[in-house]
């Protein structure tokens, strides 16, 4: 099973939307993504602009479906980032 951690870091002055922005993602992704098993994203308490992910696909189809839903949001998104994410995929043993 395909799986990320994502480290995202939002603007300062962007926290708050950011968090909006992110619950309402994981929310939909995981209604209308079948094969997305986990979407969940936390806020690290020492960095509060600083958001983690963790995604888990049931398999390497539902991990493309989502990005290419994902596309979708990404002009949103922009707006509320200080950088590009750090992407890391794992596979679970």
């Amino acid at each position: 099973m395909p799986s990320v951690v994502a480290t995202i870091r939002v603007k300062e002055d962007k926290v708050e939307d950011a968090k909006t922005f992110l619950k309402n993602l994981a929310k939909s992704v995981l209604e209308n993504e079948p094969g997305t098993l986990i979407y969940q994203f936390h806020q690290r308490t020492d960095e509060p602009a600083t958001f983690i992910a963790y995604e888990k696909y049931q398999d390497e189809e539902a991990f493309k479906l989502h990005g290419k839903n994902l596309a979708a949001h990404g002009a949103a998104f922009a707006g509320l980032m200080a950088g590009p994410p750090e992407i890391v995929t794992i596979e679970e043993i």
